[in-house]
């Protein structure tokens, strides 16, 4: 049985992908193929290029990449890219989707047709760069003749990358989106239009996934909420754990445990 993990944007709750992965590892669960959007896309390569979970969760979280992936919010104007990736370089010395150990797939926005592009072969660091683009924040990237931002705008949860290649698809979604009874400040109302936004096309991806693991509590937390990342992976962690452990009745859930 063929199985696939298609991990979602979120900023710093992408964390919680890491908590998933020590999850899914400890219960027997192995990925065949691997695909990801924005922080979905950086915890995925780490996985597909072979690190082990809790070294790639202790690099991505002491390396500042996320950091400079996602700077703090200010407007003090564009930023760029190009910091990001002298640090890829580090960790993925051979920029290339050929060295990954599980095929791996990376979805952005190409800005110029409108439309998400899925990334699987070439240079690998320059689409995890776009993945990751947040608009307004940082300067687009160009790839080719065509410039890419932030695959979240059309595809957060892109389990649809990989549906025909896989027996079971497994959904990690790091952004719920739910009911807010206060909104204050510029700063949380950009990201929550931002998120209810991004809300739409994971719904309709969810219904490509076989199993969905959605942490509520995630909603506590915010895209630039770095400091907090050791809590979070550990709301990844306990969420996977808990749906294998209430939901065995599922078809699906009996056959990921045999």
């Amino acid at each position: 049985m063929k199985v696939g993990l298609a991990l979602s944007g979120g900023g710093a709750r992408g964390f919680a992908h890491f908590g998933v992965l020590k999850a899914l590892e400890e219960l027997g669960i192995k990925v065949d193929v691997i695909s990801g959007t924005s922080a979905g896309s950086v915890v995925g390569a780490f996985h597909a290029y072979g690190y082990d979970v809790d070294e790639a969760k202790i690099l991505v979280s002491k390396t500042n990449l996320f950091k400079v992936v996602w700077p703090a919010f200010s407007w003090k104007g564009v930023f760029s890219m190009s910091r990001s990736e002298d640090i890829f370089k580090k960790h993925f010395p051979k920029d290339d989707f050929s060295a990954a150990q599980i095929p791996l797939h990376i979805v952005a926005t190409n800005l110029n047709t409108g439309q998400p592009e899925i990334f699987k072969e070439g240079a690998i660091i320059k689409p995890m760069m776009a993945s990751c683009c947040i608009p307004f924040i940082f300067d687009p990237v160009k790839i080719g003749q065509n410039v890419y931002i932030d695959g979240g705008l059309v595809n957060n949860l892109p389990a649809e990358a990989i549906r025909d290649q896989c027996d079971v698809v497994i959904g990690v979604n790091v952004s719920p989106v739910l009911k807010e009874e206060t909104l204050s400040g510029t700063k949380k109302m950009i990201e929550r239009i931002s998120m209810v936004s991004i809300n739409a096309n994971v719904a309709k991806s969810k219904l490509k996934c076989d199993l969905v693991i959605e942490p509520k509590s995630l909603r506590e937390y915010g895209t630039f909420d770095l400091k907090r990342s050791d809590e979070i992976y550990d709301i990844g962690y306990q969420a996977a754990h808990h749906i294998f452990e209430t939901e065995q009745k599922l078809e699906v859930v009996q056959k990921l445990l045999v």
